[in-house]
């Protein structure tokens, strides 16, 4: 989360008794806890690991290049680079956001690429125009619990609010933001799929 949230999130940690060990990692998980690579032994009935996201495996039966989450390069169209009339989008697809910096893996990219990648593939069977997708702001909300949440912006990760307000703002983009409309009308399904960027919440 970048240096301005990290005393944030370590305040909410510890607001909330969780212990925290930095620069080690898991050497061994066995039925009574785990062993860390400092050699720290610490007992547990469950342990949870998280080590990072990946690509889904769907991807290695391609023979394009991948990154290193294993995502597929693709254009600003989001056309799969090396395969043609071939389109990926969300998780699976390395997606330039602007000049310096690609798409995460998360919602806030995810979900316009997949909305700009579907028109694409019905414009290309119909020989129109494709739309190029650029996301030219980038923002992270994050949950800290009982805390509240930290919200940064820009990919340097800049805090910009933090406890209760944040908290609401991540609320509203759980809870309503990521969404399709829930009426029942077919108008305003079509119209969230649309290939358009949200503005930053």
């Amino acid at each position: 989360m970048g240096l301005s949230a990290r005393p944030v999130i370590e305040q909410a940690l510890l607001d909330n008794g969780v212990e925290t060990r930095t620069g080690v990692s898991v050497a061994a998980v066995s039925p009574g806890g785990v062993t860390l690579s400092s050699g720290e032994r610490l007992a547990a009935a469950t342990v949870v690991w998280c080590a990072g996201m990946r690509a889904s495996r769907l991807t290695e039966q391609l023979p394009v290049a991948r990154d290193r989450l294993g995502r597929l390069q693709v254009d600003d169209y989001l056309r799969v680079i090396g395969v043609p009339a071939m389109f990926a989008a969300g998780d699976v697809a390395a997606a330039r956001m602007d000049d310096e910096h690609l798409s995460v893996m998360s919602c806030q990219h995810g979900r316009p690429m997949g909305r700009y990648a579907g028109c694409n593939v019905i414009n290309d069977l119909f020989d129109q125009p494709l739309l190029a997708l650029r996301i030219p702001w980038y923002v992270t909300v994050l949950d800290l619990g009982s805390a509240g949440a930290v919200y940064t912006e820009g990919w340097e990760r800049k805090v910009v609010s933090q406890g209760a307000p944040a908290k609401t703002t991540k609320q509203s983009i759980n809870t309503r933001r990521i969404y399709p409309p829930l009426n029942g009308s077919r108008a305003d399904l079509l119209a969230a799929a649309a290939p358009r960027v949200q503005p930053r919440p």
